[in-house]
């Protein structure tokens, strides 16, 4: 999980991150204060009506600081103003800290650290106290933003959310001119609304600004600051929080993926015609964010203890028609855009956005925007503007370019230039958009799309830029990852380089977590939908998993996503089936089963994803087991529940149990992952947390079976078991820290002592 600043008293820059931030917010690039000049505006009162406190005047030097190991015998720092040109840092007080300055004009400067070793050995490094980075010729370096400091600047330095109310105190600063700050206003967002805050809330002292909260309702709330001088310059801080009774994490959730044309159709009025050259199936279906605020709004995801929805991309796609062998294909899927800031009229419209997240965030909901980071469509606004930020390579998956080798430069469809993220513009470009959006619609995140064929640099400072720009209110803002790996048998030494490639963009300013490709590969069809493997298997990967990803990362597990084909049709014909792979009706396609078994198999793999560690993904319509080949097959349109048959009811019935189980207990969903008895049919765990222990069975076979458990790993040592999947059992008793129970064929049971 990515650190984020919940600052609970007065910030002294105590680490390199924490000082970082707040100096760049006030208009330096490491941790100088502001300079201090009451003179300037003497005899003309800030706000707070004292001339004897007056907030100081920005710094805009960009400032450096290292702390080198070794001997050296200079350091140095070197940049894109000129390579050439060197300034020095210096160490006046000895204490292995060097530090410097250097005068540079707004925007993002390319440099180095220069150490001179004894010898005459220089090495050029990276600077470890700034996460951001910067190409400039090809090379990535680190990244000095130096703003423009003709405004003031405000700066979080604390924030405390309580059971109804908050308490934000910012740093605030005058411009580089001097001009008095002579007003600091507040407004608070909350439910689509904006009221503004009472002057009585608001207290100035200087260069410090306090906002006291009271009486504020559940849900999210999001306090914006704004700072205004005597030249009419203005400055402006968002603090977004939430008040619920018990603090949200993201291990809490279960992500429901909607792909928004397949959904709902809420407004049949922007429906688009149907498109003459495009497949039925892979043409728009009519589904809209009105469709989706239905859902929410009717309980359809609270039944189903859903606490996150990651929606395909909405922003305005091409009209056009492409042919994927032979079949025309529109862009309802969202992931060809042709506008930066713009909802796609066939989903909706701004309001109809808005309109979802105050929804969603009425229940508790959060939102994730799945943003484009790799690409664009050829017709894009910014390729007309700027084919300089593009780049066109072979396409990826053809001969002699391997989607991972060729991973930088290669093109998802000839049509679909790569965004260049190593030309600076265009790098930031694409985060200042993403930070329009999280702010203009109040999102909660982002799932970010093709994470492994963007340069490392644009995972980083967008997450950088997330940290800094919203969760300074103890909020974090979840950035899920996807990094399409494989699997490559059973030696986990050779899926070594898989969990590193998906490692490597996950923690401290980079993503919270991502998608679990490996543990997908290594059980969706060959433990669920096959019988190749067992639970022995499951249970081993699953270790696996959590020993390779890094520590505090939220991993996201799942057994079928918009890219895969439906878990239920995996289960009915097996993954060794053509038809399961096939994407087009001229080929043949897998039809809904008429029989039991794929159904149980099914709601046992889910039933198992939605027991495990991390944020897992339920992928819609998986919840009543949809039916479905490849890409665009797995997309059919959601059924509602009057259109669904008996098999269909049951197994949304046995997800939903088990969805609302995992909201409601809490070593669900935030326990640690602690085998118990393992056999090739039956796998039990324990998930612990707090002291307080759930006991998860699952039978894989086809007939019941008889397991004796050993609670000794969950600490449960006597006492009784309630099955919260069947309230018509009695309590199992443990007896010397051991439990007897029969599980039904492909059953299962969730298990704790009784409430006290």
């Amino acid at each position: 999980m990515r650190p984020r600043l919940t600052l609970r008293a007065r910030l002294a820059p105590a680490t390199a991150a924490a000082a970082v931030a707040l100096a760049a917010a006030l208009g330096t690039t490491a941790c100088a204060p502001p300079r201090a000049e009451p003179g300037v505006d003497a005899g003309d009162p800030g706000p707070d009506g004292g001339d004897e406190q007056v907030a100081p005047v920005r710094d805009c030097a960009a400032r450096f600081a290292f702390r080198p190991t070794g001997t050296v015998e200079s350091v140095a720092v070197a940049g894109a103003w000129d390579w050439n040109d060197r300034t020095p840092l210096t160490d006046p007080d000895g204490d292995g800290l060097y530090t410097g300055a250097r005068a540079l004009a707004p925007g993002v400067w390319a440099y180095k650290l220069v150490v001179t070793r004894p010898g005459g050995q220089v090495d050029w490094l990276l600077d470890p106290g700034n996460p951001y980075r910067a190409y400039d010729g090809g090379v990535e370096n680190s990244g000095a933003r130096v703003p423009d400091c003709a405004p003031p600047a405000l700066a979080v330095t604390s924030h405390v959310t309580t059971a109804a109310g908050s308490e934000t105190v910012l740093a605030v600063a005058r411009g580089e001119g001097g001009a008095a700050i002579t007003a600091i206003t507040a407004r608070v967002r909350h439910g689509g609304a904006e009221v503004p805050v009472a002057a009585s809330a608001i207290t100035v002292r200087g260069g410090e600004v306090t906002v006291a909260l009271a009486g504020l309702a559940t849900g999210k709330h999001t306090l914006v600051v704004e700072a205004t001088d005597a030249a009419g310059a203005t400055a402006d801080a968002r603090v977004p929080f939430w008040i619920e009774a018990e603090p949200f994490d993201w291990r809490d959730a279960v992500i429901y993926m909607i792909m928004t044309d397949r959904f709902r159709d809420g407004d049949p009025g922007n429906n688009p015609a149907p498109s003459t050259d495009a497949e039925p199936s892979a043409d728009f279906h009519g589904g809209d964010l009105r469709g989706v605020t239905a859902a929410i709004t009717d309980g359809t995801f609270d039944a189903l203890g859903v606490r996150a929805l990651w929606l395909s991309p909405w922003v305005e796609n091409t009209a056009a028609v492409y042919t994927d062998h032979g079949h025309g294909v529109t862009a309802y899927h969202g992931y060809w855009p042709v506008r930066a800031r713009a909802v796609d009229p066939r989903l909706g419209t701004a309001a109809d956005l808005d309109a979802l997240v105050t929804a969603a965030h009425a229940r508790g909901i959060r939102v994730l925007m799945d943003y484009v980071i790799n690409h664009v469509h050829e017709d894009h606004e910014y390729r007309a503007a700027h084919p300089e930020w593009f780049r066109v390579g072979c396409t990826c998956g053809e001969p002699g370019c391997d989607w991972t080798e060729r991973r930088l430069d290669c093109s998802f469809r000839p049509y679909l230039p790569d965004v260049d993220w190593t030309h600076p513009a265009a790098g930031e470009q694409m985060i200042e958009d993403a930070l329009w959006w999280l702010d203009r619609f109040d999102l909660d995140g982002l799932r970010v799309d093709a994470v492994k064929h963007v340069e490392d640099l644009a995972i980083r400072n967008l997450a950088v830029r997330v940290e800094e720009g919203f969760e300074r209110g103890g909020a974090e803002y979840f950035l899920l990852g996807e990094t399409a790996m494989g699997w490559n048998g059973d030696d986990v030494a050779a899926n070594q380089s898989e969990y590193e490639t998906i490692s490597r963009y996950v923690g401290e300013h980079a993503l919270s977590g991502q998608f679990d490709f490996v543990l997908y590969h290594a059980t969706a069809y060959r433990v669920w939908a096959d019988d190749a493997r067992g639970m022995l298997h499951l249970d081993y990967w699953t270790r696996q998993s959590l020993a390779h990803y890094p520590p505090g990362s939220v991993m996201t597990p799942f057994v079928g996503s918009h890219d895969s084909e439906r878990i239920l049709s995996l289960t009915d014909l097996g993954s060794a089936s053509p038809i399961v792979h096939h994407k087009w009706p001229s080929d043949g396609l897998p039809t809904a089963p008429t029989r039991d078994e794929p159904y149980q198999r099914a709601g046992l793999a889910l039933t198992w994803l939605l027991t495990q560690p991390g944020a897992p993904l339920l992928y819609y319509g998986d919840e009543y087991g949809e039916h479905g080949g490849a890409d665009p097959d797995n997309r059919h349109m959601w059924r509602p529940a009057a259109a669904r048959d008996a098999r269909q009811a049951a197994l949304h019935a046995r997800v939903a149990h088990v969805g609302r189980l995992r909201q409601q207990l809490a070593p669900l969903r935030r326990g640690a992952y602690v085998p118990l008895t393992v056999t090739e049919d039956v796998l039990t765990f324990a998930r612990v947390h707090a002291g307080q222990a759930v006991v998860v069975a699952l039978n894989r076979a086809g007939e019941p079976r008889q397991v004796e458990i050993d609670l000794g790993p969950a600490g449960i040592a006597g006492g009784a078991l309630d099955d919260h999947l069947d309230a018509t059992s009695a309590p199992y008793p443990v007896s010397g820290g051991r439990v007897t129970l029969t599980l039904p064929a492909r059953g299962a049971a969730i298990l704790s002592p009784p409430s006290p």
